[in-house]
């Protein structure tokens, strides 16, 4: 059984959305008394000022409740309302899913009546719908970043929810649009930070409480993180590079299979060699000699500290896999290079691999990719590196900087972030910023974000970007 959806008087956003709908009356007119011509407050006080400009005119005084914090004007408007709303529509959503459950054979209830109770088992209802229920969801994207910067490092942002709850979203609907800033303020220079390793202040957009008329803005965040240096490993918070020796500055018995690391096709001094002539970070880099036909592959171990690094990732975490190559020798013609997360038999889990092509160049190029882990995560899983496609007989391979992090978040329903370094680092005063991008097209989403702050709690209900939804924003009126 599932709490009723839709019906008309009695489905769950039915009810909701007529509440919705007195607040979206209210929110239209608290912009009319500040905003419309003819209607709202400035032109009544312009109005009101027979005599502008002129020397003569002291009655200002008479209107001075209406000469500054206008905003407040509207929020005052709109309080009484928005509370009564808020408290109609907390215990509709708590009481109907209550009243669904006791309904059943054997009687059920929620854990506890709390909102966030209500709304797991709103969206597990949703979920197991035969249709699946789906609200509108709005546009969210994230743009390339913008540096003003020494460093040539970058910042990669990921607004993708996490996949065991959220199967129907690429994107978390409630993330907030804003432009996030990275700040360096602490470099090695200190001696208290590796190379790599600056420190950031990381500042979101201004935020307002639900009970702001300008409600959402942007998320509040600030912070101060740490760059994920490819020089530190094993990390076990967000942020910090979980791998082992993957700036490759170590190398066994001073041969040429890197430390940590198992050469699986190939063989050291043959194919994989140490680089100390040409390298992105540090003094050393892996290098890999082609000849057309051997798929080099070389792989770290997780989770397993006496050959690998004994961190491992964890199902479902996102992370961010950065790392940067160049050829030399033989312009390459053919060749693809695969780094990823792979399981014992090297077959990569879906999604969470960069390829690089042979169209590559004689200057380091970082590549990246962002990934939710799999909720099915292999075991043993490895960090794995391999030309799935020979490269051209002749060309020379070089990777270095390589890294793999789980990523910092904002909030549970918000954006994500890693910093990363790259060949030349940040210094004190460098910025970096990158805009999130939301259209706020789903009222359902933007109504349940207010009241009850699906991106605090991150329990996102079933959407669809693309239309198609079941559950109309036509119900809010």
């Amino acid at each position: 059984m599932t709490v009723v959806f839709r019906t008309a008087n009695t489905g769950i956003f039915t009810r909701l959305g007529k509440l919705f709908g007195i607040l979206e009356r209210m929110e239209a007119f608290q912009s009319d008394v500040l905003t419309a011509s003819g209607t709202s407050i400035q032109e009544a006080v312009n109005e009101y000022i027979t005599s502008a400009g002129s020397t003569a005119n002291r009655d200002l005084s008479y209107i001075n409740a209406f000469l500054s914090d206008t905003d407040q004007i509207a929020n005052e408007i709109g309080a009484p309302i928005l509370r009564r709303v808020k408290e109609a529509a907390t215990k509709t959503l708590i009481e109907m899913m209550q009243d669904e459950l006791e309904s059943r054979d054997p009687v059920s209830g929620l854990p506890s009546k709390t909102v966030e109770a209500a709304l797991f088992e709103l969206r597990a209802q949703m979920i197991a719908e035969s249709t699946t229920e789906t609200l509108n969801g709005p546009a969210v994207s994230v743009d390339n970043t913008v540096a003003a910067a020494t460093g040539t490092g970058t910042v990669l942002v990921s607004v993708e929810p996490n996949n065991q709850h959220h199967s129907t979203l690429a994107t978390s609907p409630v993330c907030r649009e804003e432009t996030l800033r990275f700040r360096c303020v602490a470099d090695k220079r200190d001696g208290n930070h590796v190379p790599g390793g600056e420190r950031f202040e990381v500042r979101g957009g201004q935020s307002y409480s639900a009970t702001d008329y300008r409600w959402p803005g942007g998320s509040g965040f600030v912070g101060s993180f740490n760059a994920c240096s490819p020089e530190l490993s094993e990390g076990r918070k967000p942020g910090r590079n979980i791998l082992r020796n993957s700036s490759f500055e170590s190398f066994v018995s001073g041969g040429d299979t890197p430390t940590n690391w198992e050469i699986v096709v190939g063989a050291a001094s043959s194919s994989v060699f140490k680089d100390e002539s040409i390298f992105a970070r540090g003094t050393r880099a892996l290098k890999q000699t082609c000849n057309g036909s051997t798929l080099i592959k070389i792989r770290q171990k997780l989770g397993d500290g006496n050959v690998g690094s004994a961190v491992s990732v964890r199902p479902d975490g996102l992370y961010a896999l950065a790392f940067e190559v160049r050829y030399s020798g033989t312009n390459p013609s053919a060749g693809a290079l695969k780094v990823g997360l792979a399981n014992s038999s090297g077959t990569y889990a879906a999604g969470t691999f960069a390829t690089v092509s042979h169209d590559l160049t004689t200057s380091f190029v970082r590549y990246s990719v962002t990934f939710r882990a799999p909720l099915d995560l292999a075991d043993p899983i490895y960090l794995q590196i391999e030309q799935s496609t020979a490269f051209t007989d002749g060309t020379i391979l070089h990777v270095d900087g390589m890294l793999l992090a789980e990523m910092v978040s904002t909030a549970k329903g918000g954006a994500s972030f890693l910093i990363v370094p790259g060949s030349t680092d940040f210094v004190v005063g460098d910025e970096v910023t990158v805009d999130v991008n939301n259209d706020y097209s789903g009222q359902f989403y933007r109504y349940f974000d207010r009241f009850f702050d699906l991106r605090g709690s991150g329990i996102l209900l079933p959407g669809n970007v693309e239309g198609g939804e079941t559950v109309s924003d036509s119900l809010i009126a």
